[in-house]
């Protein structure tokens, strides 16, 4: 039995890194050019925005005896100091997030979290399903115009 070991010459040393080099370079400058995409398309600003949204919808209803708010005045004047949210750039919000300001909330509270329509993306890139502030907004809206609310 033959034993085949491979011997690598010096100049098939130096080809092999070379190509490793050149292979690492091109990974590294996909990689910054997808998240320099994703930042110049606003896909993460617009998926913050949303989710801060939720979360702010949340406390104002829960705030106001689950009123939902009106408009955008109503999210801006409320108070959102402490909160993991703070502070919150409405004029890039209101570019990214569209509110349904008079939606049915008993609709809304039968709803499940893919069906949520009320918040939503400006242009959908990313699935909030199982995002645990629109679960908790749900749960929210479930509290005080579900079926037992009164």
């Amino acid at each position: 039995m033959t034993n085949i070991v491979a011997h690598h010459t010096p100049e098939q040393d130096r080809r092999n890194k070379i190509i490793l080099t050149i292979c690492l370079i091109i990974a590294v400058t996909l990689s910054i050019a997808v998240v320099v995409g994703r930042w110049n398309n606003g896909v993460d600003a617009q998926n913050h925005a949303v989710r801060v949204m939720f979360s702010v919808v949340n406390d104002y209803m829960n705030a106001n005896e689950g009123a939902w708010p009106k408009s955008w005045q109503d999210l801006e004047s409320f108070p959102s100091e402490g909160n993991w949210y703070d502070p919150v750039d409405y004029e890039l919000t209101k570019k990214h997030v569209v509110i349904d300001f008079e939606p049915n909330l008993a609709e809304v509270s039968e709803q499940s979290p893919p069906e949520f329509q009320a918040i939503r993306p400006v242009n959908p890139v990313f699935d909030f399903g199982k995002d645990p502030r629109l679960v908790q907004l749900l749960i929210t809206v479930k509290r005080y115009h579900g079926e037992t609310s009164e």
